[in-house]
């Protein structure tokens, strides 16, 4: 009788073939959006050079002797942000007007790679060695993206936030980087650990 009473209720009155056709309707929705506002313009060609050309940058400029170690951090730092990005834009927290494709997700690949996940690496590569080379430099660039990249993406009308703010950002980026750190340190520890055997 309480769980009656619970707003999750009224979500198991809902077929499987309702949800389907709401969301067929959402994604046609999306697709004239970004056909319309997205497609060829300026802002959209930015992200298309955004995706391509911070790649080959990364490349060009990664420590090729370390080049396994810095691609785990960033493949665990990139997990966790694309996850985070997803569960804010879905839930509405902040949203993308402009989008690389409608069926791209988080909509904002091209920003979490280009603006967050590869300078992220590009820190862990110089200073990573050392906690708090690492510790610091971590907490700037954090700062950075929190104020300056999502601030310059908002003035751009690439970002907007609905209920978030950039400063709730800061934290977050300084402790996924801090965290990052510490699981590859651990799996360093470990590897080194069963090489001795």
């Amino acid at each position: 009788m309480i769980l009656d009473l619970l707003p999750f209720q009224y979500l198991h009155s809902i077929s499987l073939e309702q949800l389907l056709k709401e969301e067929k309707l959402f994604y046609q929705t999306l697709h004239s959006y970004w056909q319309e506002h997205n497609y060829l313009t300026m802002k959209w060609w930015v992200l298309v050079t955004l995706s391509i050309l911070s790649p080959f940058v990364w490349f060009i400029f990664v420590d090729k002797k370390r080049i396994t170690e810095i691609t785990a951090f960033g493949m665990f730092f990139g997990i966790i942000a694309i996850f985070l990005d997803s569960i804010g834009s879905n839930a509405m927290i902040w949203t993308y007007p402009v989008r690389l494709t409608p069926y791209l997700y988080p909509q904002m690949y091209p920003y979490d790679v280009g603006i967050i996940i590869i300078p992220f690496m590009m820190v862990y590569q110089r200073t990573g060695k050392k906690f708090i080379k690492f510790f610091f430099s971590t907490g700037l660039l954090a700062l950075l993206i929190a104020f300056v990249a999502e601030t310059t993406m908002e003035r751009f009308d690439m970002y907007m936030e609905i209920t978030w703010k950039n400063i709730y950002s800061f934290p977050i980026y300084w402790i996924i980087g801090l965290f990052c750190w510490s699981i590859l340190k651990l799996f360093k520890k470990i590897e080194r650990k069963h090489n001795k055997l």
